[in-house]
């Protein structure tokens, strides 16, 4: 408590001062934008002799012209000089200004000249201003939308409204906040009102409870309660929960994490505000976590702090957890740092997997592998080598890597294990699994062609079965059942049951049952009676009533059993068409 206390109040004071500031720039702000004239006579006359001899008010502007202007070092002294280069400016030469603004090299340079002549012709002609930003970069629209309202909202209130009633979306949200902060000097009623007017009451609640809350800041409980209780969703003052939980935070230390736990509902909120306090001390808020005597809050905070932690200190996460009680909890927090940490930096954690124990080691080494995979499979499966020692079989990890890169480049993986492994080696065939299936994709041909060509099993399916099922599952019914015939006995009445399923589930039952014409006898028996079983479960009064048109009184009879039998527990037929299915039985199938 007393370390967290000394770090947090390193910023507390200075934090309540500047929320509170926001409010006082807004004004400033508002009073500099109108410089020269806000300007000292004496800055304005020295800024004048100064410039003028090199930024004539002719209506052609070169950019030696900013290049004069952003001599000066200081930014104050750079706005000046635009406000004297600019004052009396036509709005044509302004509009010369504004083109010749886009060629600045610098981009703080370009801002800061194109807020000033947004400002100036804004005074002028403020729709003309708002058509210039047709071709403003999306990462600056917002901003000089900004500029534009707040200066339109001071010259004419009402034109910037139905302005910004002809906007959408988020162009009108940006437009409505610069007229709301630009005009703070009018009456809350009046500014609601305007919200209003603009179909976006939330904005203004929003902005008013954010208000309260900075003036409040010197007594975070009360600015805290304000943003709660205000009729705002909270998930739209998440920033501003923050900047009130660290001032807290700076006053009451770490039972502040109890209190966003208990009254604040949103689960992703929660997250937030607890990562913001767990950014300014990790090692203490883990440690509160340890004294709190509901094992449910404390699991909740503890699982945040650590992820938040492992962005930064994994290695020194994973120390603190290694102490925390019980067992069974260090355990659970160690794999979600270690998770964490594999996912942000795989090359960190590969670099330093001796830090896990050993029984920790491959699950992340696996994901960590794949991850580089993605971008260089042949750096990762060269990587190997150096941490084959701290794990020993790497089999697992390298299925990761060939994974991985087959997803994007399955020609190559496959050639890749081809080359590499003997017709003999069990992981070749585990190789191929993966692979095969991400090349039928694309080639379905081929890499059926190449997993008839591999060793059969001695027991299980053939690799062809995972290529026909990839073909399945991505709605490739029609090839799929094309290479039927070609599937090796072993595989075949897997194969040709899992084209049956899907079919049954498209309602081609018809179709379904005609694949077991490519059986024998005794595998074309049980293919049926799994279409009828599959029948049974996707449309059992679809198969009661297509009871007669099956092939065989065999096939009739399983079927009528197993209607009966899932009948009594999901009743879907009456009673008389369940003595109509028993007339199907033979003795040996009757439930």
């Amino acid at each position: 408590m007393k370390r967290g206390l000394i770090i947090a109040g390193t910023f507390a004071t200075g934090l309540a001062i500047g929320i509170l500031a926001v409010i006082a720039i807004q004004s400033m702000s508002r009073k500099n934008e109108h410089a020269p004239q806000n300007v000292t006579q004496g800055e304005v006359e020295q800024s004048s002799t100064e410039i003028s001899n090199n930024l004539s008010s002719t209506s052609t502007v070169g950019v030696g012209k900013f290049e004069d202007i952003f001599k000066h070092r200081s930014i104050t002294e750079q706005h000046t000089a635009l406000y004297t280069s600019l004052f009396g400016a036509t709005e044509p030469q302004l509009r010369d200004w504004w083109n010749q603004s886009k060629n600045i090299e610098r981009a703080s340079h370009r801002e800061i000249a194109q807020n000033v002549i947004l400002r100036k012709l804004t005074a002028i002609n403020a729709e003309q201003a708002l058509r210039y930003l047709d071709d403003v970069s999306i990462f600056r629209i917002d901003t000089l939308f900004t500029t534009v309202f707040s200066e339109w909202a001071v010259s004419n209130l009402e034109g910037a409204i139905e302005a910004a009633s002809t906007l959408e979306g988020l162009r009108r949200i940006v437009a409505l906040q610069a007229i709301l902060q630009s005009r703070d000097d009018l009456s809350e009623d009046k500014r609601r009102l305007i919200a209003v007017q603009l179909n976006d009451e939330d904005t203004f609640l929003r902005m008013a409870s954010d208000t309260k809350a900075a003036h409040s800041i010197a007594e975070p409980k009360e600015a805290w309660n304000t943003l709660l209780n205000d009729e705002i969703d909270d998930s739209q003052q998440t920033q501003s929960l923050a900047i009130v939980a660290q001032a807290w935070f700076a006053e009451i230390g770490f039972d502040v994490l109890s209190i966003i736990y208990s009254e604040i509902e949103n689960s992703r909120i929660r997250a937030d505000l607890v990562r913001v306090i767990t950014q300014v001390d990790p090692i203490g808020t883990l440690d509160y976590t340890r004294g709190l005597s509901d094992s449910r809050v404390q699991s909740a905070l503890s699982y945040i702090i650590v992820r938040e932690w492992a962005r930064t200190e994994p290695q020194a996460a994973l120390a603190a957890v290694s102490t925390y009680e019980p067992p069974s909890m260090a355990s659970s927090l160690a794999s979600t740092i270690t998770y964490v940490w594999v996912s942000a930096k795989p090359y960190d954690l590969i670099k330093n997997i001796e830090v896990l124990s050993k029984d920790a080691r491959i699950a992340p080494l696996e994901v960590a592998f794949s991850n580089l995979a993605r971008k260089d499979p042949m750096n990762a499966i060269a990587m190997l080598s150096s941490i084959e020692n701290y794990v020993g079989n790497t089999s697992t990890i390298l299925n990761g890597i060939v994974g991985a890169w087959a997803v994007q480049q399955p020609d190559a993986a496959v050639d890749w294990v081809l080359e590499n492994f003997s017709r003999e080696d069990p992981q070749r065939r585990m190789l191929l699994q993966d692979a095969l299936q991400n090349m039928a994709v694309q080639n379905p041909n081929k890499a059926f062609e190449l997993a008839i060509d591999q060793p059969a099993p001695n027991r299980g399916s053939g690799l062809e079965y995972y290529v026909v099922r990839k073909l399945v599952r991505e709605g490739n019914i029609e090839q799929a059942a094309n290479l039927l015939p070609r599937v090796r006995e072993n595989s075949q009445l897997e194969t040709y049951s899992l084209v049956a399923d899907e079919l049954v589930e498209m309602d081609k039952t018809n179709e379904a049952f005609a694949l077991g014409e490519d059986l024998d006898a005794e595998k074309r028996k049980y293919f049926y009676q799994t279409v009828v079983q599959n029948w049974t479960w996707h449309d059992a009064k679809d198969l009661y009533e297509s009871l007669e048109e099956l092939p065989t009184k065999d096939l009739k009879s399983y079927a009528a059993g197993r209607l009966i039998w899932m009948n009594r527990s999901a009743p879907l037929l009456t009673d008389d068409q369940i003595e109509h299915v028993k007339t199907f039985l033979i003795s040996e199938d009757e439930a």
